[in-house]
């Protein structure tokens, strides 16, 4: 048997907080061995089915929008830096894209007619967030990502693929390796990035090792597909749509956001149930586009549990579905009867993921949050007219995890010395930039600079 390697840093998680981190750690200091660990392949043996792990993470299968304004997720971070600090961490991450080979246009664009979007909202009490943003595309994403994999092994980090970290190897209160599918590996710091996929796993390692952190919110709700005209005109201008919307009946925030004109609808695999997004391809224009319409569940005592709780909600709605999304015309939800394919053909649009099971996602749903999705959409509809049509198409579950946000210093650093954390795994950020930026943070307390 092969003797147990030895590392400077082994770094979890080959997502955004993982590449970044590498990528400041041997421009910083060449000589540190690192072993960069993925439970996932490299990014160019990754298929339509590995979306959410493997080299690049789940965002390599994403919309590929690169956010670069500190506002919504990226505000996770404002407990540990200031949002002034932050903002140059993330115009720093924008250099380091664009060096790969991002060359999208920033959004967004004819401040004019942003303005009238603004003030149009503000008349309906609706909140309208803009954000600087470039959308590369799902394919073009790739090949970015596909450019910093080999950068990294240029510069001597030893990328091990296809490897399940089990466990940490912690003595009298000290951190010493980790425990994987594949033998032990031992180093000296370890950064934690496994990303939204391994959460759950973050967070019972952090109870069995007494690693402090608290939950955080989920947001739960729907894919909602429609005409790409009703969203033209904020499309050429934002790109990026997030729209936040109180609800009448019970004083909720339902919001747009992960906006796809002209995208399709995607199916997200988890390890007992299915869950939506959406992409947009840079050179595939769809007639239909899409966005995420999520309610925010914050819970408290005596069931703080959030990720639980919303993972309960994705299970039954996967039973419901036989292990597909479900879609709804929104005309038969709120007349109160499932969907049939008979009934979908009558809408003016044709799905774009047709892997579906038509049904009722009151079933699935709580019945708050799906009182809030046709208030939301009703309301939303003063902004962004037709968006409330009985022919729009609802899929159910859209979830987003917020993991439980683990106790950090600025450097990233656990309450136990030499573990550090990053990414969207441990609840301080929530998305492909925000991960990248957390990751550089992580390097930084690495190497003693923070």
């Amino acid at each position: 048997m092969p003797e147990p390697k030895e590392y400077d840093l082994l770094i979890v998680g080959a997502g955004p907080a993982g590449m970044f981190a590498c990528y400041e750690l041997v421009n910083k200091n060449p000589k540190l061995k690192i072993g960069l660990i993925d439970m996932g392949n490299r990014v160019e043996k990754r298929t339509s089915k590995d979306v959410m792990s493997g080299f690049g993470g789940a965002g390599t299968y994403s919309d590929g929008k690169l956010h670069f304004t500190p506002k919504l997720s990226h505000e996770r971070a404002f407990d540990v830096i200031t949002p002034d600090e932050y903002q140059t961490i993330l115009d720093k991450v924008e250099v380091i894209f664009n060096d790969f080979g991002v060359n999208a246009e920033t959004f967004p664009k004819n401040p004019e007619v942003v303005e009238e979007f603004e003030s149009q909202a503000q008349r309906y009490e609706i909140e309208l967030i803009v954000r600087k943003a470039k959308h590369v595309g799902t394919d073009n994403l790739k090949n970015v990502i596909k450019k910093i994999q080999d950068y990294l092994e240029a510069k001597k980090v030893d990328i091990i693929t296809n490897t399940k970290v089990e466990d940490l190897i912690i003595e009298n209160g000290k951190y010493k390796g980790l425990i994987t599918d594949k033998g032990s590996f031992y180093s000296k710091k370890v950064l934690l990035c496994p990303g939204r996929i391994m959460a759950r796993w973050l967070q019972e390692i952090s109870n069995k090792h007494k690693i402090e952190y608290k939950y955080g919110m989920v947001e739960v709700g729907v894919r909602v597909e429609f005409p790409a005209g009703i969203m033209k005109k904020h499309a050429d201008s934002l790109y990026e749509i997030v729209y936040k919307v109180r609800t009448n009946t019970y004083d909720d925030i339902v919001r747009t956001f992960c906006s796809c004109p002209n995208g399709l609808v995607a199916t997200e695999s988890y390890q007992n149930y299915v869950c939506v997004n959406g992409h947009s391809n840079s050179d595939h224009k769809s007639p239909n586009s899409n966005f995420a319409f999520v309610v925010e569940v914050n819970l408290t005592e005596p069931v703080e549990n959030s990720i639980q709780y919303a993972q309960s909600i994705a299970q039954l709605a996967s039973t419901i579905g036989g292990g597909k999304p479900i879609i709804q015309r929104l005309a038969d939800l709120k007349k109160g009867r499932r969907s049939t394919w008979s009934r979908i053909k009558k809408s003016l649009i044709t799905p774009s993921l047709t892997d579906v099971t038509p049904g009722d996602i009151s079933m699935a749903l709580p019945h708050r949050i799906v009182t809030d999705i046709i208030e939301g959409l009703e309301r939303l509809d003063l902004v962004m007219p037709g968006i409330n049509a009985g022919s729009t198409l609802l899929y159910a579950p859209e979830v987003k995890f917020r993991s439980s946000k683990i106790k950090t210093t600025k450097g990233m650093e656990t309450v136990i010395k030499n573990i550090f954390v990053a990414g969207d795994g441990c609840g301080i950020s929530g998305t492909i930039t925000g991960a990248a930026a957390t990751g550089i943070m992580a390097a930084r307390g690495i190497l003693g600079e923070y």
